[in-house]
Parts: C-alpha cells; sequence; structure tokens
C-alpha cells in the first residue's frame, strides 16, 4: 500500500525533532534571561547595567539557534533550487529579518548594513536586541518559536503541492 500524499504532509508536520531541541534552547536562554532580570538587574540600585547590552549576548544566540532551525526546515523538505531557497527566506518579515541578524552577529563579509536599515535597525543602537524586540513587542522567545513553527507549516505545505516531476 503507497502511502498518500496527505499522509506525507502530516508526518512531516507532526514529525519535527529539530523543534523540541530548539524548545530546549530556548527554555535554557529564557532561564538566563530571568536569572539575569531578577539577580543582576534586581541589585542595580545605582542603574550602572546597561539591560540591553545584558540581553543582546543572550538574543544573539537565540537568533543563532532560530537561523538554524530556519535551514534545517528548508533542507528537511529538500528544496535544493537557490533561487527557491532565497525566496523562501524572505518569504515573510520576520523570518527575513531573523537570517538578516545572523548574518550580523557572523560577521558575514557579504552583510550589507543596508538590510539592517531596511528592517529599521541601526547597527549603533543594538540591533539584535531590537530585531527580538520587532519579532515579538514582549521580547517573548517562545512565541518567537511558534512563529517559526508556522512558517515550517507553510513551507511544507508549499513544498508538497508542487507538481511532482518525474
Amino acid at each position: 500500500m503507497d502511502s498518500t500524499k496527505e499522509q506525507f504532509i502530516d508526518h512531516a508536520l507532526s514529525y519535527d525533532p529539530d523543534f523540541e531541541r530548539l524548545k530546549v534552547i530556548v527554555k535554557g536562554l529564557n532561564e538566563a534571561i530571568a536569572y539575569l532580570r531578577d539577580e543582576e538587574l534586581a541589585i542595580d540600585w545605582w542603574g550602572t547595567i546597561d539591560k540591553k547590552y545584558e540581553h543582546e549576548s543572550i538574543y544573539n544566540l537565540a537568533i543563532l539557534a532560530f537561523e538554524h532551525y530556519l535551514k534545517t526546515v528548508l533542507t528537511g523538505v529538500k528544496i535544493v533550487n537557490e533561487e527557491d531557497i532565497s525566496q523562501l527566506y524572505y518569504s515573510e518579515p520576520a523570518i527575513s529579518l531573523i537570517f538578516t541578524l545572523a548574518k550580523y552577529i557572523k560577521n558575514d563579509l557579504d552583510f550589507a548594513h543596508k538590510t539592517l536599515n531596511h528592517h529599521h535597525l541601526n547597527i549603533h543602537d543594538y540591533p539584535v536586541y531590537n530585531g527580538v524586540i520587532a519579532l515579538n513587542s514582549q521580547q517573548n522567545l517562545e512565541e518567537i518559536i511558534k512563529q517559526l513553527q508556522k512558517w515550517r507549516t507553510k513551507i511544507i505545505n508549499i513544498y508538497y503541492q508542487q507538481p511532482e516531476t518525474e
């Protein structure tokens, strides 16, 4: 008995071990943020700790984890055409922002600072911290991964709706 296209879609949508790994990473980062807020910033009577600076390093890790997850989604559905991958990367502003911030974090040589400006981020004003705010105004990393999961569902549906080539 051959599997139907709907069964492939259902399996692809229900089986996502990479998402479970991402949730573990985000849980750890949320614990780091909670510790920072409860322990470090709570005792900062003089106001000398820069909240944006402190959060920026944690958010760098989150953005890199988000980027890694997005790349695994695209390799998981076996999209090999570079043009298609590029279109999918930038199919939604939030996804585009994640890839832009990841390039910034990794000091990508091809990275143009104009792309930060496109997202209304200033390279001199904590772009990753402000980028996370752009992704979710409450800076809720778990809400951001829910957006990524919705994007994955969209990509899987697009992939399986394509006509089969022989």
